[in-house]
This record gives structure tokens, sequence and C-alpha cells, in this order.
């Protein structure tokens, strides 16, 4: 968990380097909104299987942390959107109109 959630952050700081240097691009979003979301989503899957049963109960904080994660998600733009966005840049090829 650790690892992936240092990941996250290293690919944060950076892309806030490149947005000051002025060399940040909407698909460089993207990339981390894709990676990020997704990975504490397998982290909070994670944490919950590790909690057994405690992890579905009000008591522990999982499920609730595991909800925002999946609104982030949608409000965020899904994966599948990004990854298009993505495949675009790195194609050009537009998969939507």
């Amino acid at each position: 968990m650790v690892t992936e959630i240092t990941k996250a952050q290293l690919l944060n700081i950076q892309l806030g380097r490149m947005k000051d240097k002025g060399t940040l691009k909407h698909t460089h979003v993207s990339l981390a909104k894709r990676n990020n979301c997704e990975k504490a989503l397998d982290i909070v899957r994670v944490a919950r299987e590790i909690l057994g049963a405690n992890g579905i109960l009000d008591e522990y904080p999982v499920m609730r942390h595991s909800a925002n994660l999946e609104s982030v998600k949608t409000y965020e733009g899904t994966h599948e959107m990004h990854t298009l966005i993505i495949g675009n840049d790195i194609t050009g090829i537009q998969a939507f109109n």
C-alpha cells in the first residue's frame, strides 16, 4: 500500500513542477487522475480485505473511503474516458468526436 501511495504522491509532485514550468498538458492530468484514482481504489479494497468483516462496519472508515473514491472516479472522469484522452495524445487518433 505504501509503495503505491508514494508513487501517486510523486506523480502529483512532478505534475505540480511541470505546471510551474508551463510544460503540463491536459493529458498528463488525465494520466494522473486515471492512475491515482484506480490505485486508491485498489488500496481501499485491500484495506477492507485485511479488516475482514470489520472492514464493512461504521467502526472503521474503509467503506466511507471506498464510497468517496467511487464518487471521485465518477466526477473526475471515468477510467475509460481518461484512457481515450491518453490514447489520443499517444496515437493522434481521436476515438470520439
